[in-house]
């Protein structure tokens, strides 16, 4: 295995790569990590400031320690934690995703839709259908119902297997410490309320 790829290593939060357990890891999700098409999703901005790619691999690789620990499939943990959010579309527009192949993880964006068929909705059965395309060798059963029900309870139907209650688990509380704290959200708000004051003084 190349450890010191320019592409992967990087771009891996230092609690992975200085993990005693990351050999054990990587040799699990090497090939996801090294595709190209997985590569783009560190252009896919996923909550606040952090990518895809880089909430992807957290969740992966503390889905994959949880799994020692509930003494459950690991393989299954690394490779569903790496890809329940694996969807074809962006949901976040930004320049580089925009100009990514002419636009072309960004037109969904651009379609009006019903709330129930926002992203929060939809972008788990999105994912599954598309890590078939790309790793059709990886499908699994366990594997492909981690990522269909990994947005438990918003999509109502919970995980079938203990693999995909710690992913859905995993995948919340990362998401929660990703979100801005209460302060910043707090601060941008009265910041905006301000300038739309000001503008309205003005006419």
């Amino acid at each position: 295995m190349n450890y010191y790829d320019s592409n992967v290593i990087k771009y891996l939060d230092s609690s992975i790569v200085l993990n005693p357990f990351f050999d054990e890891w990587y040799s699990i999700v090497e090939e996801i990590l090294k595709h190209p098409e997985f590569q783009k999703r560190k252009l896919f901005m996923h909550h606040h400031n952090l990518s895809v790619w880089d909430h992807s691999t957290l969740v992966s690789f503390k889905a994959f320690m949880a799994s020692k620990y509930f003494k459950a499939d690991k393989r299954v943990c690394a490779i569903a934690g790496l890809l329940h959010d694996f969807y074809s579309q962006a949901w976040i527009s930004t320049p580089e995703i925009e100009a990514l192949e002419d636009g072309k993880y960004t037109k969904a964006m651009k379609e009006p839709k019903p709330w129930y068929k926002m992203h929060g909705f939809t972008h788990a059965k999105d994912a599954s259908i598309n890590y078939i395309k790309y790793f059709p060798h990886l499908e699994d059963k366990k594997i492909t119902n981690c990522i269909l029900r990994h947005m438990f309870p918003l999509n109502i139907i919970p995980p079938r297997y203990r693999e995909g209650l710690i992913i859905t688990a995993v995948d919340k509380l990362n998401s929660v410490h990703e979100l801005p704290s209460i302060v910043y959200v707090s601060k941008k708000v009265i910041k905006k309320t301000y300038h739309i004051l000001s503008d309205v003084n003005r006419i």
